[in-house]
């Protein structure tokens, strides 16, 4: 499987990956991973069947995603997944142990859907009515989304814009197929990891509520950061902030 990745050696920096969440491609990094090329050597990565990665597997499982990026990733390097990308991180470094440095999610949910034990989450209903929608209009579902990451945050406006501009040029080729990773359970891989793990939130995201950092917490036993104000994208919103926790974690001046 072939998949669109770009490399932005920075020679001598540390290694980091870069993976992006559900309905969107590597390019919403944009001036954030401008900033993070400064300190590291950046791996960015379009997910199968999403922005410019036209493969993907079938079925759509965790693990294939996990085989189609071992390819590309370097053999040692600090991991950051957004959203889904968190999800994916997380059941990588489970899974490889060995290749991850340290891992960071920003808006990411071990259990997106709610689960009896698991209520910090989106509701089934909510999730049910983006897998029906996408059968119907995918464009619309997928501004839809962009509006709930959005909505009620700071810099809202600015990042509903700029997320429908992303969109605009991207044709998804495994929208359906992919969304079925957001019914995952990685909390066991979560609570398992042995590399040091940083968890970013939103105050105000409404697809991972604030209260999953204090469950997220409980797994790891680490604190999560949660930025005031913040939705689903604080590292458009709250930038500076984030790029400075970041830093600080992965050249080691805070654990």
């Amino acid at each position: 499987m072939s998949l669109y990745f770009e490399y932005r050696e920075n020679p001598g920096k540390p290694e980091l990956v870069l993976l992006h969440g559900w309905g969107m491609g590597s390019d919403v990094w944009g001036e954030f991973a401008d900033h993070l090329a400064k300190s590291f050597s950046l791996t960015l990565i379009d997910l199968p069947g999403l922005g410019r990665s036209t493969d993907f597997p079938s079925p759509y499982t965790t693990e294939a995603v996990i085989q189609s990026l071992l390819p590309i990733v370097p053999e040692k390097a600090s991991w950051l997944g957004w959203s889904m990308g968190g999800q994916i991180a997380i059941s990588f470094g489970a899974r490889y142990p060995e290749k991850i440095e340290k891992l960071i999610t920003v808006a990411s949910n071990p259990c997106f859907v709610q689960r009896a034990d698991w209520s910090c989450a989106m509701e089934e209903v909510t999730h049910q009515q983006f897998e029906q929608s996408l059968t119907v209009n995918i464009p619309k579902t997928l501004t839809r989304f962009a509006m709930l990451q959005t909505q009620g945050a700071d810099l809202g406006r600015e990042t509903l814009k700029m997320l429908k501009t992303l969109l605009a040029g991207i044709q998804h080729q495994a929208p359906v197929e992919s969304l079925g990773l957001l019914r995952e359970d990685v909390r066991y891989a979560l609570s398992g990891l042995k590399v040091p793990v940083l968890q970013l939130f939103g105050e105000k995201d409404l697809l991972v509520p604030q209260a999953a950092a204090a469950q997220c917490a409980k797994l790891t036993g680490k604190s999560s950061i949660i930025y005031s104000g913040a939705g689903h994208l604080p590292f458009f919103s709250h930038m500076d902030e984030v790029l400075d926790d970041v830093t600080a974690f992965l050249s080691g001046k805070v654990t």
